[in-house]
Formats: structure tokens, C-alpha cells, sequence
């Protein structure tokens, strides 16, 4: 089973795939999708839908694990962001892919088992899950492989 795990941003876009075999479960690849602060908001939106149509049509995914907004001090932000998840929802629903939705608190119980575990301890935790490439990454890149994760050991429809 391949699950894309997508962590919503209008600025930085993190996605992670993943395939769980008979013998565990591997990393396949992931990166951080960028726009540009100077196109407009309609501009990046459609930028990263056909970002997204392009990928699931690739990889074909079976599910595509998806944060939900859990709180957010800053409204702009989280109106941002609720507009990637528009687009990221309707891009699945589009390519028939099963979605599964999870907060942040979430992802860190499931992973580490404590709700409020830091970025560090859930990025730690991948390292012992998944091999990962040798390279850095952004948090938005760990924390879709994190939903990704999630997307598997989940029992959430």
C-alpha cells in the first residue's frame, strides 16, 4: 500500500510517500513544493493543485494522509491553509484516492506516543521508522512523512 502524506502550506507544501510490503515499511521519496510570495493567492493555489494532480496521477498513491487544522493563533494563516486543504482534498477526491485526515496532536501520540512531542522527537522518530535519504529536510517535508506514517498505521477511514 503507497500512502502520500501532505502537509498543507500555501508557501512551502511538505509531501512524503511511503509503501508498506510484506517485509515493512520504505521510504519512497518526498520534498517540499514552493510558490512564490509575489504571485497571488489564486495564482499559488492552482500552482499547487496541478502540482498535486501531476504526483497523484505518477505515483498513484491508495491513500493520501492529510493534516487538519488543529488551532491557529494567526487567522491569516489558518485561512491559508484551509484553502491548500481545499485544494489538496479535491485533488484525492479527483484521483480517487482514499483520504485520511490528522491533527498534530494526533500524529505525535501515533508516532511517539506522547500528543505534544516536539518537531525534533517526531523527526527522530522517522529516522529509526523509515530509511531516509542523507539530506536535510524541512519540517514540512518530516512532518507529511509523519502523516504518511500515520496514514498507515491508521485504522481511521
Amino acid at each position: 500500500m503507497k500512502v502520500l502524506g501532505i502537509d498543507p502550506g500555501i508557501e512551502r507544501l511538505g509531501w512524503g510517500l511511503i509503501e508498506k510490503k510484506d517485509d515493512g515499511i520504505g521510504y519512497l521519496k518526498s520534498g517540499v513544493k514552493k510558490t512564490l510570495k509575489t504571485e497571488s493567492p489564486p495564482a499559488r493555489l492552482l500552482e499547487i493543485q496541478n502540482f498535486l494532480e501531476e504526483l497523484l496521477d505518477r505515483e498513484r498513491p491508495e491513500v493520501a494522509a492529510v493534516e487538519r487544522l488543529f488551532f491557529s493563533k494567526n487567522v491569516k494563516t489558518a485561512l491559508q491553509v484551509s484553502e491548500v486543504r481545499g485544494v489538496i482534498l479535491a485533488a484525492a477526491e479527483k484521483a480517487g484516492v482514499a483520504i485520511k485526515e490528522f491533527t498534530p496532536p494526533e500524529v505525535k501520540m501515533a508516532l511517539t506516543g506522547y500528543g505534544r512531542a516536539g518537531k525534533k522527537n517526531v523527526a527522530e522518530f522517522l529516522k529509526f521508522s523509515l530509511k531516509l535519504p542523507a539530506r536535510k529536510m524541512l519540517d514540512d517535508e518530516t512532518d507529511a512523512l509523519a502523516l504518511a506514517l500515520c496514514g498507515i498505521y491508521s485504522r481511521k477511514q
